[in-house]
């Protein structure tokens, strides 16, 4: 599954919009978006962290640092940022969120709302290809899902004890056969005065 990411577009909005006061705001972000693009995930946070204080294009710094927390691992961290972002303000980055926010959930197995948050993504974006596959694959994910419940809830019905006695059989010769094994191997040192005195 893809995850978008918006560094070019933060740095050519930053750079046309770049005043003499706010100079070291617009470098922190070129230098989380380098950072984050190498993997350097603690210093994109920090330079991220750096600009949010100066509440300059929050909601791409938000949207921003819940990919640096979904990269490393805080998942409960990268959810509250891509909520705080708002939704009327940037129509890319509110599509961006809500389509990291589904492929969060549908990794975390929360299909059904994954489900739905896709299906937002397409309402507001009908020519994103990418939700559409992963719109997809929530649906399979659903529906193999119910089936495994009915399968499960049958099978809970049915007399388990059955199944018991024939794992309990299956041992059972495992365990003589193994033993013959044993007793034959042990009769075959013997007879050709192998057997080693340890």
């Amino acid at each position: 599954m893809e995850k978008y990411f918006l560094a070019g577009i933060i740095l050519i909005v930053l750079l046309l919009t770049t005043s003499c006061g706010n100079t070291n705001a617009y470098l922190n972000v070129v230098e989380g978006n380098y950072a984050f693009s190498r993997g350097e995930y603690q210093d994109a946070n920090f330079n991220y962290l750096n600009v949010k204080e100066k509440e300059i294009f929050d909601d791409y710094i938000s949207y921003n640092l819940g990919n640096v927390y979904y990269a490393l691992g805080e998942i409960n961290s990268a959810f509250k940022e891509w909520e705080s972002t708002g939704n009327e303000g940037y129509q890319d980055v509110n599509i961006r969120k809500l389509y990291n926010t589904g492929v969060l959930l549908y990794e975390l197995s929360r299909f059904e709302e994954a489900y739905r948050v896709f299906r937002n993504v397409l309402e507001i974006d009908p020519s994103n290809v990418s939700a559409k596959i992963n719109l997809e694959y929530c649906i399979q994910k659903m529906s193999f899902t119910a089936e495994n419940r009915i399968t499960t809830s049958k099978n809970a019905g049915s007399d388990n004890s059955h199944d018991a006695e024939d794992v309990s059989r299956i041992l059972n010769f495992v365990k003589r056969k193994e033993t013959n094994i044993w007793k034959s191997s042990s009769k075959a040192q013997t007879e050709t005065g192998l057997e080693e005195d340890w």
